[in-house]
């Protein structure tokens, strides 16, 4: 039985117009809400395809991956079933569902049974013979929630390549797979809702999303997904159900996929404070808190702090725990730091608290700790778990060559470096002009 909570909802909310402008609304519970105008041109986050490995291959060695991975899922996002078999009384009009592994008796159409043998043979020619992707664990036919998540995979088919190999040490690798794959299908289930609205771990997963892909891609993602349910409800064959899945692969394209693949990761079998504790850790951590600002007006920092986010045409809500640090709407100064992010007198305290940036990485201040900042702002403002963020070595070393330069097409001065230019503008200018330092010279911009 294909679920027909879904049909109402192609038909509202969340299209994919050129021209709505997308804002955001932060609610701080501290006066008037903010409202930032998120600023255009966003891009997905790019993750080397070494670095997406070795990150998710670490992250799943703290997983136990479930027998039953769309039931975890589900649990995971609080998602209420939305497939299955149900029984009804006429006399009562009470439906009843049919409990895991019960069915109606030639309840399956001819094209569900069909569609399911061509799922088995594409397992079968892919070296995965079986219920490989476990879409049947809940039923005898590949339907409902399992459509979705079949299209997914056909979508994500290299993506899904990489997260095998990374998980090739593991005792069972395909199970870790379908473990990912259930989470990241039933996580956008929970977007594709009318007036999507998410709490908690699933909160602070969508701000986290947004980050990384910018809100016009994370727009598309939800819009995109939309247009894959309703196809795949309507397919009646495989190959209508791959070219569905197809579609919304050129939607998301290979970035947008492997981030989301890496926070679907970093979230299984965790709770909202553990996903904020492991995402400054993450690859591409450092540009995914540039669009955090300038996409959510919300300091990276304080990811940790989103209770709830509200989805509806045009505005994502979003709503901070009391004391949470937000920008101000026009990206310049903050709301007063009454959560303020943990600091240090000295960077040498704050790397002795936090320990190495990881594995190929350095810790980068954001606003630098020059002599002068120290004086003008003192050492807590500059070692602190907002400024100081993990960069790649190689990057950063661009980016400390950049500020020792002169580049008269950025500060207009043909004699000052870059730093020296900076060094008397106020610590809100300097950070901001530091966020897009490390966007411009990773993109290429700023050579």
């Amino acid at each position: 039985m294909r679920p027909l909570w879904l049909i109402p909802l192609l038909l509202v909310l969340l299209t994919g117009c050129g021209g709505v402008t997308r804002s955001v609304r932060l609610e701080t519970g501290r006066n008037a809400p903010i409202v930032v105008t998120p600023r255009p041109g966003a891009t997905p986050v790019e993750v080397a395809a070494d670095d997406f490995e070795e990150a998710v291959a670490m992250l799943a060695r703290a997983v136990r991956p479930s027998t039953r991975p769309q039931d975890a899922a589900r649990r995971l996002w609080q998602v209420e079933p939305r497939s299955g078999s149900y029984l009804f009384d006429p006399r009562s009009r009470r439906i009843t569902p049919l409990g895991p592994g019960e069915h109606l008796e030639g309840a399956a159409s001819s094209a569900d049974v069909e569609l399911t043998r061509a799922y088995l043979r594409w397992c079968e020619r892919t070296g995965r013979p079986g219920d490989c992707l476990r879409l049947l664990v809940e039923g005898p036919t590949v339907t409902g929630d399992g459509r979705y998540a079949l299209a997914m995979a056909l979508a994500q088919g290299a993506v899904l390549e990489e997260l095998l190999e990374a998980f090739q040490d593991m005792a069972d690798p395909q199970a870790m797979l379908t473990t990912v794959l259930w989470t990241w299908t039933t996580y956008l289930v929970l977007l594709a809702v009318p007036e999507p609205f998410s709490k908690g771990l699933a909160a602070v997963m969508t701000v986290t999303l947004i980050s990384y892909v910018g809100i016009d891609t994370f727009w598309s993602l939800i819009v995109g997904f939309k247009q894959l349910v309703e196809a795949a409800d309507r397919a009646t064959t495989f190959g209508a159900l791959r070219e569905a899945g197809e579609r919304y692969g050129k939607v998301m394209g290979r970035n947008a996929a492997r981030a989301f693949a890496l926070l679907a990761t970093a979230a299984i079998g965790t709770t909202a404070p553990s996903l904020a504790a492991k995402v400054p850790q993450l690859p591409g951590a450092a540009l995914a808190t540039v669009q955090a600002e300038s996409q959510l007006g919300l300091r990276f920092a304080a990811v940790g702090e989103v209770e709830t986010v509200a989805v509806s045409a045009g505005t994502v809500t979003v709503a901070l725990a009391p004391g949470a640090v937000a920008m101000a709407a026009n990206g310049g100064g903050s709301t007063p730091p009454a959560g303020a992010p943990r600091s240090w007198g000295s960077f040498s305290g704050f790397k002795k608290a936090l320990g190495p940036a990881g594995p190929g990485k350095e810790w980068h201040h954001i606003v630098e700790q020059t002599p002068g900042n120290v004086q003008r702002f003192g050492p807590q403002a500059l070692h602190n778990t907002e400024n100081v963020v993990p960069l790649d070595k190689a990057l950063h070393a661009r980016v400390s060559e950049f500020y020792s330069s002169i580049r008269r097409g950025v500060t207009g001065s043909g004699s000052l470096t870059v730093r020296q230019w900076l060094s008397t503008q106020s610590y809100e200018a300097q950070r901001d002009f530091g966020l897009r330092a490390i966007e411009n010279v990773m993109k290429g911009l700023w050579p």
